[in-house]
């Protein structure tokens, strides 16, 4: 079984990384406290398991797509989940949290 990836696109407390570490689970951050163009962010998320995300990254479908079919959990570091295309995510089988 190979490792689980994560993207975390923003800096987020400590308490969270810890907790991702713990778990054993593999994580890229971006350093970036503006977030990513689309773009960028793509390219970041490729070939990850997972997203750490907060409410103003825009996860929609061509994030979703441009991540791959690896991509099981979008998870939201906010209150609310505007920001992620549940429908597309709940069709592509991928867990909102």
């Amino acid at each position: 079984m190979r490792p689980i990836k994560v993207f975390v696109t923003r800096p987020v407390p400590e308490a969270g990384l810890v907790k991702l570490k713990q778990a054993g689970i593999g994580f890229e951050i971006s350093r970036r406290p503006e977030g990513l163009p689309q773009k960028e962010l793509i390219q970041k998320i490729r070939g990850k398991d997972g997203i750490l995300c907060l409410l103003t990254d825009k996860i929609n479908a061509k994030v979703m797509e441009g991540a791959g079919s690896q991509l099981k959990v979008i998870s939201n570091h906010a209150v609310g989940y505007d920001n992620i295309d549940i429908p597309e995510a709940t069709r592509r089988g991928i867990l909102v949290t």
